[in-house]
């Protein structure tokens, strides 16, 4: 009997030692790390923590929830999966206490900005816990007001991702939640390559449904984890990327407004275009082609409704459609110009046919070439939108230009080439060159008194100008190498 006391003794307190069979504690027992800090910056510190428990695999997710679900369901979600009493951690991470994979988990709220959400997301590699409210399922409303911002950013950068959503009625939540994605979807934005994104299934790789919290570990489990440095470094790659760019700051309610504004805006870009192709057909080419634009968006502008958004965040889209509208007219514009080159490019051949074949035919068809390249320039103005910031008629004119001389060297050569045409002949010049002699009457000693040299006497010429030369020496040679005139004296000069 004392035999079974004592068994019964050490059986109950067995059963007291042994650990709370939860469903959080059975998959992730340990607490290893936490962080109240903003994310995702947060998760590079938990990540840290991690290896420095001994994770050789880091796996990474973000829990999201919709706008209706409440703290207290919040705090549920995360006891039950995670085994946490503590609910203001931004972000966390555990890991098995014989094992080598450590899991990385952001906690986001549905306070947390689009910008905060997205950035998140992609430093947790695309994989997305998300608990939709029942409330928010049936009206279809508050589901994206977050996530469509990291939809945008999953499908711009390509990156393989999964979505677990979290539901008691699994059924009924796929279909509904299905049927709330396929009218936010496509008013995305999207880059080339995934213009008909509809479904969930078109972000995601692969989009899961489960009603217990079991299932929600299990699936956190299978998923593949990579080493610590590569998620810490795509952390902060994510980081540096957003920190970067100049996101502004927009409240979820312009954001969800802003998206409503999709549908309106692609009415209006398709009624714009199909009124100016209506405009083409009855008359393909359209003189006053800019006023036409610019009355076509302006009526378009004021079909879209922008009073459910912010001042700031109105004025913002207002400019983005008006370029949108702008944009998908230019093509039109630009086969307007070609059309004006054309008939332009008709009345400048006529203009020519009318010339006179004349010495002055070149003179005559620059005038021509002057006349047509303005009178196109003046008319190409009036195709361009005065609203269109890009419209720009600079490529055309330089090609008229072109056309129009080309046309005209070609012209003149045939007509050389004929015999028609003969340029006046070229006029002689006459060149007149005038110097000064600086010595008319040979070497001056007032100007070189050093090539002067008296081999003889001084001879003093009287004051009637009477010089010594004999009739002989004049006949012999240049009489101005015999006087030299010198300073000293105007009586006195020097004789060789």
């Amino acid at each position: 009997m004392g035999f079974s006391i004592r068994s019964t003794i050490l059986f109950i307190i067995l059963v007291c030692l042994r650990p709370h069979s939860g469903g959080a504690t059975e998959g992730f027992p340990k607490l290893v790390s936490k962080s109240t800090s903003k994310l995702p910056m947060s998760l590079s510190s938990v990540i840290n923590d991690l290896e420095a428990e001994g994770a050789s695999k880091v796996a990474r997710a973000c829990l999201v929830t919709s706008c209706g679900v409440t703290q207290k369901r919040r705090e549920e979600i995360l006891r039950s999966i995670f085994g946490l009493e503590e609910f203001d951690l931004t972000a966390f991470g555990t890991k098995a206490e014989h094992s080598e994979d450590g899991l990385a988990i952001a906690s986001l709220n549905p306070e947390d900005s689009a910008s905060d959400v997205a950035s998140t997301v992609m430093a947790c590699g695309g994989t997305v816990i998300f608990v939709p409210s029942p409330v928010d399922l049936s009206r279809g409303e508050g589901l994206f007001d977050t996530l469509a911002a990291a939809i945008e950013r999953l499908l711009a950068s390509g990156m393989k991702s999964s979505l677990i959503v979290l539901s008691t009625d699994v059924a009924t939540a796929r279909h509904q939640l299905q049927t709330a994605a396929s009218l936010i979807l496509p008013n995305l934005i999207h880059p080339k390559g995934h213009r008909n994104v509809q479904v969930l299934e078109d972000v995601f790789e692969s989009v899961e449904y489960v009603s217990g919290y079991d299932e929600v570990a299990i699936k956190l489990k299978e998923t593949q984890g990579c080493e610590p440095s590569e998620a810490a470094d795509a952390v902060d790659a994510t980081v540096d990327i957003f920190a970067s760019s100049s996101m502004p700051s927009l409240s979820n309610k312009d954001l969800a407004a802003a998206r409503t504004l999709g549908p309106a805006a692609r009415s209006a870009l398709e009624s714009a275009a199909n009124r100016v192709q209506e405009a083409l057909k009855t008359s393909p080419m359209i003189r006053n082609f800019g006023d036409f634009c610019d009355a076509t968006v302006n009526r378009e502008m004021e079909n879209v409704n922008f009073s459910a958004l912010s001042s700031a965040m109105a004025k913002q889209l207002k400019s983005q459609l008006q370029n949108e509208l702008y944009s998908e007219l230019g093509g039109i514009c630009d086969d307007q110009l070609d059309l004006l080159r054309i008939a332009s490019f008709d009345e400048f051949k006529k203009s020519l046919s009318g010339l006179r074949v004349s010495p002055n035919l070149a003179q005559d068809m620059d005038e021509v070439v002057r006349k047509s390249i303005s009178d196109f320039n003046k008319n190409a103005r009036t195709i361009v939108a005065r609203g269109a910031k890009t419209w720009s008629t600079a490529s055309a004119k330089t090609s008229f230009a072109l056309q129009l001389h080309e046309f005209c060297s070609d012209r003149l050569l045939v007509a050389k080439a004929s015999g028609q045409y003969k340029p006046f002949p070229r006029k002689g010049v006459t060149v007149g060159l005038h110097w000064l002699l600086p010595k008319p009457f040979g070497n001056d000693f007032r100007q070189e008194p050093w090539m002067v040299h008296a081999t003889d006497g001084m001879v003093y010429v009287p004051n009637d100008k009477v010089t010594n030369v004999t009739p002989d020496e004049v006949k012999t040679g240049d009489w101005r190498d015999k006087i030299i005139p010198s300073p000293s004296s105007r009586e006195m000069v020097y004789t060789q």
